[in-house]
């Protein structure tokens, strides 16, 4: 079984961490899909660049702020990404980058949906 794109209970934290401010959630969301591709693009450069340790600080901030919106597939592949970076070899590095654009396709969808559905 795989993990859902979206973790709900983390996301209604997040909602609940904002006072129930939908409009300031929303922002929040909106944030986070537009770093959430910059630092993507980042990690898809240190592959170009066969540069693992330029993977580090992209996928440091995409796993922490992936976590903050309840998108954990995201999270979990960057923290493994990290990790591997921090010992200086990151094996299959474009594959796994991919694997993370993937998720992080599959959890905008539900952010949106999330967030339209109210």
């Amino acid at each position: 079984m795989t993990e859902p794109a979206l973790d709900m209970a983390a996301f209604e934290r997040l909602l609940e961490i904002t006072g129930g401010d939908v409009e300031f959630l929303d922002e929040l969301v909106d944030t986070y899909l537009d770093d959430a591709e910059t630092q993507l693009a980042a990690m898809r450069q240190a592959v170009a660049d066969d540069d693992a340790a330029a993977i580090l600080r992209p996928a440091h901030t995409l796993k922490s702020s992936s976590a903050n919106v309840g998108a954990m597939t995201v999270s979990d592949l960057c923290r493994d990404l990290e990790s591997d970076a921090r010992t200086g070899a990151v094996p299959d590095m474009a594959a796994r980058v991919e694997a993370c654009r993937t998720a992080l396709g599959e959890s905008r969808t539900a952010l949106l949906a999330t967030r339209d559905g109210r």
